[in-house]
């Protein structure tokens, strides 16, 4: 079996690597998998996993002006390339990443099917239901997203709606070295370390991280803090700018640690002693499973993604409306019970182990492709009949 997957972002984001990770899970199954990416970071870990890749013009989406007018243009112009990596590749499924990605394969032409994975909680409502209408099968990275996707598309179309957690790779989470990282970022040896690890985007709500920060700070002098992400597309300057005056103001200067090369979970999260995700609206939470896979503590905002990882007091904490001084105070506790905090770890890397890994994304991904071929080979010969 051939799949051709589709993306049409450069940089390593969440979506981009959970295509890496289930490109490799699949070749690694017998999946004889290529993929239509940019040049640039995706492209080149691809090529490092032996998965052939094949260029395509970078197209991020944007909403107004002349970005808007950029975007159209360039997703008029990529269908074009990308029948032809298919007409090269000859995929029996073409596979996209994204909604401009699926714009862009969506005319590769029939018979070849072509599968739409939707990994956000905000699309342009008109588009996603007309794209739902062209799809042969739409893949839901949560719960979270298929509850969006009922609310946002035809009725008609839902059938065609298939859940498929993300997943993660899980070697090298088993034994994180937090000497090595800590020396790495800097970090003091033998006190509390608090980490966010998210892209520096408004709806993350690094914001609200400082002010537990600040919150944690007045009774845990001793604690330091470590925000990993960078403005991925260099759109958020006046955010990034107001975040590190929020920092200054809140007298956290000193024990505040930015991080802003963070292409790999696993060189960082070990220096971690707790993670906390203040984001709301969250899609799925790719940082939360790597820091259960550490066996680390996690305090989410009860949202969206995350709800959907975490057992509340089991596996994990969650705060309602990821408020900034509920999540201070639950890893105040957390760093005065150090046994209640590795139970809640050793709970949340076995929900990882059971549920997100990238072997159970190929597993469910390959029993999908199968049904999907098997059901076109069917109708097909129906109508031959």
């Amino acid at each position: 079996m051939k799949v051709l997957w589709v993306d049409l972002i450069s940089e390593l984001g969440g979506a981009q690597h959970s295509l890496l990770d289930a490109c490799v899970a699949l070749s690694s199954a017998g999946i004889e998998v290529s993929a239509a990416v940019p040049y640039g970071p995706l492209f080149d870990r691809l090529a490092a996993a032996g998965i052939p890749a094949f260029p395509v013009s970078p197209v991020r989406a944007r909403k107004r002006g002349w970005g808007l007018f950029m975007t159209t243009a360039k997703l008029l112009k990529a269908p074009s390339t990308v029948s032809q990596i298919a007409r090269t590749v000859k995929p029996d499924i073409v596979h996209t990443n994204s909604l401009p990605a699926f714009l862009a394969a969506s005319h590769v032409g029939t018979p070849t099917p072509v599968i739409w994975h939707v990994r956000d909680l905000k699309l342009p409502s008109l588009v996603a239901r007309e794209a739902a209408k062209k799809a042969t099968r739409i893949i839901a990275a949560s719960e979270a997203v298929d509850e969006f996707l009922v609310e946002t598309l035809s009725p008609r179309t839902l059938g065609r709606i298939r859940i498929i957690r993300n997943g993660i790779d899980v070697t090298g989470y088993e034994a994180p070295d937090k000497p090595a990282a800590r020396q790495r970022l800097g970090l003091p040896e033998g006190v509390p370390v608090i980490g966010m690890v998210a892209h520096l985007i408004p709806w993350k709500r690094h914001d609200a991280f400082i002010e537990a920060a600040a919150a944690i700070r007045r009774q845990r002098p001793d604690a330091h803090f470590v925000a990993v992400g960078r403005d991925l597309f260099h759109e958020h300057s006046r955010w990034v700018a107001q975040l590190e005056k929020q920092v200054s103001e809140a007298g956290l200067s000193g024990s505040f640690h930015w991080v802003r090369d963070c292409d790999d979970a696993r060189t960082f999260l070990p220096a971690f002693d707790l993670l906390i995700h203040p984001a709301l609206h969250e899609p799925f939470g790719r940082v939360i499973c790597e820091a259960m896979a550490m066996s680390m503590p996690v305090i989410a905002a009860t949202s969206a993604g995350p709800a959907t990882i975490i057992e509340p007091n089991v596996s994990g904490l969650l705060v309602r409306d990821g408020d900034p001084q509920r999540m201070a105070d639950e890893a105040l506790a957390l760093l005065a019970a150090p046994e209640r905090a590795a139970a809640i770890g050793a709970a949340g890397r076995a929900r990882v182990l059971k549920h997100f890994t990238t072997r159970r994304v190929a597993e469910q991904l390959i029993k999908e492709y199968r049904a999907l071929l098997s059901s076109l080979e069917t109708a097909a010969s129906s109508d031959d009949d």
